[in-house]
Parts: C-alpha cells; sequence; structure tokens
C-alpha cells in the first residue's frame, strides 16, 4: 500500500483543508507586508478594511493548489471529497464574513 492510498481518507483531506489557511494567511503577511503578525491579523479582522477580502481569499489559494495535485495528479478522490467540502464550506464563511 502506497502513501496516496493510506492518506486518500476523506478526514485527512478536511483536516489538510483546515490546516492549510493558516499557511495562506502567513503568506499574506509577507506579501502585504504589515507592521506584524497581530497587526496583519487585526487588519483581517476589522470589517472595514481595505484589504480584509484580499487576506481572506489568500488563505483559500493555498487549498486550491492540493486541490489541483490530489485530484489530477495523484487521483486521491476521497481526500478531494473532504478538501472541496471544506473548502466550500470556508469558501461560504468568507462570503458571509466579508458581505
Amino acid at each position: 500500500m502506497t502513501f496516496f492510498e493510506k492518506a486518500d481518507k476523506t478526514y485527512i483531506g478536511i483536516i489538510a483543508a483546515c490546516l492549510l489557511p493558516f499557511l495562506g494567511f502567513i503568506i499574506s503577511y509577507y506579501i502585504g507586508k504589515a507592521p506584524s503578525l497581530i497587526e496583519h491579523a487585526k487588519e483581517m479582522l476589522n470589517p472595514y478594511s481595505s484589504i480584509q477580502q484580499d487576506i481572506l481569499i489568500m488563505c483559500l489559494i493555498p487549498n486550491m493548489f492540493l486541490f489541483y495535485f490530489v485530484n489530477f495528479r495523484w487521483s486521491m478522490y476521497q481526500f478531494t471529497k473532504g478538501l472541496v467540502a471544506t473548502t466550500i464550506l470556508l469558501g461560504v464563511a468568507l462570503f458571509i464574513f466579508t458581505w
């Protein structure tokens, strides 16, 4: 049994989809050049911020990259099911949060 067969579980996709937005947040911090990570988090939570939506979208980009690899390259369809379901829920939360 290969690594890809062992990791092809829905719950592993859900866990990965929940952890990767934090990586996206850190990447958006370095791209945005905020004075500190705390200030960057405050900017994200401020409903009147002009860059709030940009930060939240950057949080979902790692999920999109992972989707490409697990679905098209490695054919891990159960993993993809968990990843897509969680990403859709995060996308709906993003829509509600920025409305």
